[in-house]
């Protein structure tokens, strides 16, 4: 390509992308590949373009651009259960194939992007994630690289990844007292079925039972009998005497990962196995901050048997306060 004034550009092919950015955002103006007139002049002008790239054979064959480079090094980095799809001006998308759970190799990521040339950019790793989602970005920064410095990236393999769900069927124990008699309406079953759907998975199993140690350990049971791979339980998850879920999970025999995610909100969570079957018990912060809470980043982790060990959960106190988390000022 050579770079020409936009009035000695007339007739010929434009090799690049125009673009116009204000205040709606950024927007194209010339597509590449379009031929350039007299009344594209004055329009790119006002657009503040007064240089453009056309296409000729002046560069060395040797030359990549970046909407090459982009969708070379995506394919790459691109790992299993994902795809790419090439966007304009030197950039290319990584979606899912499946539902599942977004793996990314972190440290390799940090090493890639060190380059400076080309920049890898995800959501973070261990999200849930569901098919066509997007879940990672290549941009190149030079308009063209030399091939081999291309090649030379191309050795970072397989840094983005989604994990399949292997477990499908939740089983849902609601507790609560002032629910059970009918106080109080559940607002909990809901929540967790709306993110059942999303992910596609099946509610095989949902009750609702007093603050009594023994119906919960009972539901949980029949919960696990009725085919649910994993069993959510609401409520009762603090310290006040009438809280009986931490309690009935230990005395059911399951081994506690952990009580107590340093998140907020939803502090007060429980992630335990019972002979292999996972339980998140989350207290009844997850109402009032439905949109994300613990279910929202240890369900789908579970759910694909990706197990968190108890030094992930205590590094997670760092980024912990969630966006969802109102902080409320006592006076």
């Amino acid at each position: 390509m050579r770079l020409v004034r936009v009035e000695d550009a007339v007739g010929q092919i434009l090799g690049y992308d125009t673009t116009y950015v204000g205040r709606d955002g950024a927007a194209l103006l010339l597509p590449k590949g379009h031929v350039i007139t007299n009344d594209d002049v004055e329009r790119l002008k006002d657009s503040g373009v007064y240089f453009v790239w056309i296409e000729g054979n002046e560069e060395s064959s040797n030359l990549m651009y970046e909407w090459e480079i982009a969708e070379v090094v995506a394919n790459a980095l691109a790992g299993e259960n994902t795809y790419v799809k090439p966007a304009r001006q030197g950039s290319a998308r990584i979606l899912s194939s499946i539902n599942g759970v977004l793996k990314i190799n972190v440290d390799r990521l940090r090493e890639f992007n060190l380059n400076g040339n080309v920049l890898l950019i995800t959501k973070t790793s261990m999200t849930g994630v569901v098919k066509d989602e997007l879940i990672g970005i290549v941009d190149v920064v030079p308009l063209g690289m030399r091939r081999e410095d291309v090649n030379e990236l191309l050795k970072y393999r397989d840094l983005v990844s989604v994990v399949p769900f292997s477990r499908r069927r939740i089983g849902i124990v609601i507790t609560g007292t002032e629910i059970y008699q009918g106080r109080k309406k559940d607002l909990y079953h809901p929540v967790i079925k709306a993110k059942a759907d999303r992910y596609g998975w099946e509610i095989v199993y949902s009750t609702v039972v007093p603050d009594d140690e023994e119906k919960i350990i009972t539901a949980i049971r029949e919960a696990i009998n009725n085919g649910a791979e994993t069993v959510v339980v609401t409520g009762g998850m603090s310290v006040d005497p009438t809280d009986k879920t931490p309690i009935a999970i230990r005395n059911l025999g399951a081994k506690v990962i952990a009580y107590g995610i340093p998140i907020k909100p939803t502090t007060m969570t429980m992630i335990a196995l019972l002979n292999g079957t996972p339980i998140l018990a989350i207290s009844a912060g997850g109402i009032y901050y439905s949109d994300y809470n613990a279910i929202d980043i240890f369900l789908p982790r579970l759910m694909a048997d990706l197990i968190p060990s108890r030094e992930e959960i205590a590094a997670m106190g760092h980024g912990g306060i969630l966006v969802s988390y109102k902080f409320e000022r006592r006076t």
